[in-house]
């Protein structure tokens, strides 16, 4: 079976699968995390039968139907996904040097989405991009992909402004018009689409993956707080069905630390766009070019003094070894008799 070929024929339609289920994600976030944060404002606030007071949490037909449809979708891909990770793990030798592409595969069988941008073994190593096809992961398709998403990206970035501008000034008009909550909560959706196809892509490529986890904190933060504000969220709405006694303000809860992980994204969102303009501003740009060129000059230097000492070890090596070796006694009897005699040998 020709493994090379399947990867080349699967690659399109597995980035795809990947694609969708990463816009399925966006969806969720704005539906489980977004929409509950906007419920907060005081014109979307109601008091319940206890005059406490509570978001208004009930959602449309409209979102109703959108959830079970992406779920939907999402329980197609799922298995999609599973499906080709056994078939890797049972063609793909089992060696120390693919281990990590066993890793991976068994992270997206939990997270589909990160299959997008997946190197294959069949291939060489190299990772399938739509307008790209098949390219090797080094430092010029890196330069070339940092390139084309920056400009983008500070842009999509931007779009925070005008959200946060307009829940601000404009709350009675956020609560009376739909549309206009349907802008806000569209504009979230695609700032965490863009942020995450980046950043998978950007890790998918690098070398040192846990190097570029750390350098671009901001971007995994920006990511997984939604996220992760929404598995906190499940665990206590889960612990109001089992407890019966104060899960009104359990629910409260649960909402308000959806509301402080949208605000969180939003700043981390600012925050990018700063370090991105920082990234993209000429001086800055020399300043790190400048400091990157001190330290390889420093290395440069070191090497050529190890360089040195090892020829210089080698050179004094060299000389005791070619030295002669000191005349014995007896022998320099004879040589002194030699001179002594060699005058008179001169005369005759």
């Amino acid at each position: 079976m020709n493994h090379a070929r399947i990867a080349n024929f699967t690659a399109p339609w597995m980035f795809t699968l990947a694609l969708t289920f990463l816009i399925c994600q966006a969806v969720l976030v704005v539906l489980w995390v977004d929409v509950p944060s906007l419920a907060e404002q005081p014109s979307l606030i109601v008091t319940d039968s206890a005059g406490a007071m509570v978001a208004q949490t009930t959602k449309s037909p409209a979102e109703i139907y959108l959830q079970r449809l992406v779920l939907v979708v999402m329980g197609i891909i799922w298995p999609t996904v599973w499906i080709e990770s056994v078939y890797h793990w049972c063609i793909r030798p089992k060696t120390a040097a693919l281990r990590p592409f066993h890793i991976y595969t068994l992270l997206f069988c939990i997270l589909p989405s990160l299959r997008m941008c997946a190197r294959s073994v069949e291939m060489d190593f190299q990772l399938w991009l739509p307008g790209l096809r098949w390219q090797r992961a080094d430092k010029r398709l890196r330069r070339r992909l940092a390139r084309m998403f920056s400009v983008p990206m500070i842009g999509i970035a931007m779009l925070i402004l005008p959200v946060l501008l307009t829940e601000f000034l404009f709350k009675e008009q956020v609560a009376r018009y739909l549309w206009l909550r349907l802008i806000l909560h569209m504009s979230t959706g695609v700032i965490w689409f863009a942020f995450a196809a980046e950043f998978i892509l950007m890790v998918s490529i690098a070398e040192k993956k846990w190097h570029y986890l750390r350098q671009n904190w901001v971007d995994l933060a920006i990511i997984a707080l939604p996220l992760f504000s929404f598995l906190r969220s499940l665990r206590f709405i889960r612990a109001t069905k089992l407890f019966k006694f104060g899960k009104l303000s359990q629910l409260v809860r649960a909402y308000r630390l959806r509301g402080t992980a949208i605000k969180g994204f939003r700043a981390l969102v600012l925050l990018d766009v700063a370090t991105r303009f920082g990234r993209n501003d000429p001086e800055a740009q020399l300043k790190r070019l400048q400091d990157q060129l001190a330290i390889q000059n420093r290395e440069t230097r070191l090497l050529r003094l190890a360089i040195a000492r090892l020829q210089r070890e080698i050179t004094e090596s060299g000389e005791v070894t070619n030295d002669p070796p000191p005349p014995r006694s007896g022998d320099e009897t004879v040589s002194a008799s030699a001179v002594s005699i060699d005058p008179t040998a001169r005369e005759l």
